[in-house]
């Protein structure tokens, strides 16, 4: 059977009194209409202005659900195969003051909007780039009572931002409460690892699972299953950009990757420093190159040259 779960009720917080939406069997198919990560405040037709008056942070996340797939139970596991993504043909991205990894760098509001073709965008001027959605928050409800944030994920999965959870990647999540009762939202048309800026391309979409109930089979933590290949097919077929720092506290090397690749494309493309920061958060790649030169930890930042026109 495949089900369907609009996106008429919007859930902000954890908590595992909430009562499901719809329960399903193992098996069995669920197609997710989800707000984009604002629940809908944000608009295509927004500037920085209206972002910086009406944006309500104590509104992230919007997620579709309570899910309960019958039967399942504390020490179950679900095994989550994401079918599909489809957008609904725009995203945005923002700064916002005090967060992001370079928010001393970036003190004003500032908030870009993405046209999205079916699997590019052409937004920003020079610059092609490959969609890949995935959702941010997969997660299952958590063991403890009460009512938390969706900021921070944990072994429930939640607000993990792998971008790797595409379609046709198969997600495992512990279960904590009778019925699991799965949530997801936080969808993102693109993301590069690392989420710089604190958005990824956030955009409203619909997501396709199939739902099985592995019965007796306890998961410390989420795993995945992701098929090749890790990145963009077309991104693969030019050079790569690294920008390589070194340094005993890993989030200041991660700073000084992202103001040198923040530089570069101001240099190359003639970007604002603003709109150049918004391009690394959704297509620049950070990843930790050495942790055995102790105390000192390598990251290196991974620029594709494909995404340039010319």
């Amino acid at each position: 059977m495949h089900h369907t779960l609009d996106d008429s009720v919007l859930i902000h917080r954890w908590d595992n009194s909430t009562p499901p939406r719809i329960t399903i069997n193992s098996g069995e198919r669920i197609t997710l209409h989800m707000a984009d990560s604002s629940g809908y405040q944000v608009k295509p037709t927004w500037n920085a202005t209206d972002f910086k008056a009406h944006f309500d942070p104590l509104k992230v996340h919007a997620l579709t659900g309570p899910v309960a797939i019958a039967g399942a139970e504390p020490g179950d596991r679900l095994e989550i195969i994401i079918e599909s993504y489809e957008h609904r043909g725009w995203a945005w991205t923002s700064l916002i003051p005090g967060l992001g990894l370079l928010s001393d760098d970036f003190p004003e509001h500032h908030l870009f909007i993405w046209e999205l073709e079916r699997h590019q965008t052409r937004s920003i001027p020079g610059v092609t780039l490959d969609l890949h959605p995935f959702a941010g928050i997969i997660g299952v409800q958590r063991a403890e009572p009460g009512e938390f944030r969706t900021r921070a994920p944990g072994p429930f999965g939640g607000n993990m931002d792998v971008r790797h959870l595409t379609a046709g990647t198969t997600l495992y999540l512990p279960v904590f409460t009778p019925g699991a009762n799965l949530l997801a939202g936080d969808c993102h048309a693109a993301q590069g690892d690392g989420e710089v800026c604190i958005n990824g391309m956030e955009a409203p979409m619909s997501v396709t699972f199939q739902i099985n109930l592995l019965k007796n089979a306890p998961l410390a933590a989420p795993y995945a299953i992701c098929p090749n290949p890790l990145v963009p097919p077309r991104y693969q077929t030019k050079p790569w950009h690294l920008f390589i720092e070194s340094d005993e506290n890993p989030r200041e090397a991660c700073k000084r990757v992202v103001r040198r690749a923040i530089e570069y494309l101001v240099a190359r493309l003639g970007l604002t420093p603003e709109l150049a920061y918004t391009l690394c958060s959704v297509v620049l790649d950070l990843r930790i190159s050495q942790l055995v030169n102790v105390p000192t930890t390598t990251v290196t930042g991974y620029l594709p040259e494909a995404i340039f026109d010319k």
